[in-house]
Order: C-alpha cells, then sequence, then structure tokens
C-alpha cells in the first residue's frame, strides 16, 4: 500500500516538471515571435531620427542631405551664362541743326536808320503822336531787295494793315518781322538761308510820311528786342 502511493507522487512531480518546462518553452517562443512582429511592424525610429538629421530643403524640395551634394554638383555643373559682352547700344546721333537755329545776322539791306528801336514813347510823323517804337526803320529805295538776316524758316507771310505787306520769319531763338514790303517772294515754310531774297521795300502804312523803308522788329523769347543789338 505504502508502495503505491510513492509510486504515485514520483509520478505526479514528473508531470509537473514536463507541463513547467512545456509552458517556458511556449512562453519563449511567443515572445519571439512578439518581438519579431513588432520589429516589423514598428518603424525604425532610430534610422528616422538620424536622416530627420540630415534632411534638407534645396530649391523647395525635401531631400536627404546624400542627396543635396548631388544638387550642389548639378548646380555648379550648370552651364554658366554667356560672357559675351551686351551689344553696345549706339549712341544718339547729334541733332542736326535746322535752318531755324541761326548763328549770325546780317542787315537785310544797305540803309540808314530812320527811326531806331525804342521801349520808350517818340514821336511818329505820320500819326502826329507819340508812342513806343518797336522795330528799326532802315531807309531804302522803293523795289530795293530786303534779303533775310539769317537762316530761318518762313512762318507767315500776310498784309498788316499798319504794317504792310509782312513777312515772318523764324530764325531759332529769334523771330523777325519784315514790314512794309511793296511784294514778297517766299511762301510759308519755306526755308531760307541768309541773304536769300524775301522781298522788295514799298512803304510801312503807319509810316507813310518817312517814305520808302524797311520797318524791321525782332523778338527773343517772346520779348521785343532792338535788332541793331543783333544784327552785325
Amino acid at each position: 500500500m505504502n508502495l503505491h502511493i510513492k509510486k504515485n507522487g514520483k509520478s505526479n512531480k514528473g508531470f509537473y516538471i514536463a507541463l513547467g518546462v512545456c509552458l517556458i518553452a511556449v512562453g519563449v517562443a511567443a515572445w519571439t515571435t512578439y518581438d519579431s512582429v513588432v520589429n516589423y511592424t514598428t518603424p525604425q525610429n532610430s534610422a528616422q531620427s538620424g536622416t530627420a538629421k540630415t534632411n534638407n530643403t534645396v530649391s523647395g524640395i525635401f531631400v536627404t542631405e546624400s542627396s543635396a551634394p548631388a544638387s550642389s554638383a548639378a548646380a555648379s555643373s550648370a552651364k554658366p551664362a554667356s560672357s559675351k559682352p551686351a551689344a553696345s547700344v549706339p549712341s544718339k546721333a547729334p541733332a542736326k541743326k535746322t535752318t531755324a537755329e541761326a548763328e549770325t545776322f546780317s542787315s537785310p539791306l544797305n540803309g540808314k536808320v530812320l527811326q531806331g528801336f525804342s521801349k520808350e514813347p517818340v514821336f511818329s510823323k505820320t500819326l502826329g503822336d507819340y508812342r513806343a517804337h518797336p522795330g528799326l526803320d532802315l531807309s531804302a529805295k522803293q523795289g530795293e531787295t530786303v534779303k533775310s538776316a539769317a537762316a530761318g524758316t518762313v512762318t507767315k507771310v500776310y498784309k498788316d494793315d499798319q504794317y504792310g505787306n509782312t513777312v515772318l520769319i523764324n530764325h531759332g531763338s529769334v523771330e523777325a518781322w519784315y514790314c512794309g514790303l511793296a511784294k514778297t517772294s517766299v511762301k510759308e515754310k519755306e526755308s531760307v538761308r541768309q541773304g536769300q531774297e524775301i522781298g522788295t521795300v514799298g512803304v510801312p502804312p503807319i509810316e507813310s510820311a518817312e517814305g520808302p523803308h524797311l520797318h524791321l522788329a525782332m523778338k527773343k523769347d517772346g520779348q521785343y528786342v532792338d535788332p541793331a543789338a543783333i544784327l552785325k
């Protein structure tokens, strides 16, 4: 009876030992499987952190450090801009002088001064009163040639009630009125040269008492000036 009990006790102990070993084996196997699964499904943080430290942006594109030098190399190896100098822009040619830009003036005719330029009132033989005389009266024979004092452009040819047939010429900064002409020989917008005939001497109606002569008036910068100071 006692022997049977002892035999059963030894058998139970072996069973539990075997069971424990099996449980341990099952636990180890389970842990190994779990670790493999976890390592497979979980991102490698260490590798990512290492990559994140070397990430950079090149021209707005997010790249790793390993690719950055390649971009730099590509940039450095890019064909440099042409060093050929840009075609020079030709400078503007100097403006040609027009006929209106006169440099010298000469007398329209050879005659004595009958009445000089005056801003102050002077006596008028024709009108019998005193008034300013914004011009220069040069004596001449009826029909004598009147010449352009300088190169210029004819602005206007007309008949004035007081000064008779008149030719207005633009001589650049100076405008000249050739008044009291018997006839005119130029047209509006015509270019004239210095010394060219523009008409003949007549009698200005407002100065008829002085006989045939040329009444020459000049303006510079919009103001009447003494023609004697301009004529050479």
